[in-house]
């Protein structure tokens, strides 16, 4: 990624975080549980009423990737 990409993208993260500041508590309080084997789902509900639901079962892969992108996050 171009450094202006990532400067973009970055920019864009901090908006949608403000606009939702419950996502980024709730994702990190999950990660703090989340062990092999957890199922997570996320469902859309559009506006009109239609619904679309899919989930991941988390594999100890996963779950290096995600420490991983904890630690980078933090440099």
């Amino acid at each position: 990624m171009n450094p202006m990409s990532a400067i973009k993208y970055l920019t864009l993260l901090n908006k949608f975080k403000a606009n939702h500041p419950k996502l980024p508590q709730f994702i990190k309080a999950a990660g703090t549980i989340a062990d092999e084997g957890t199922v997570a789902e996320v469902s859309v509900t559009t506006s009109a009423g239609k619904k679309i639901v899919a989930n991941i079962k988390l594999t100890a892969d996963d779950l290096r990737i995600i420490e991983e992108m904890r630690k980078t996050k933090a440099e």
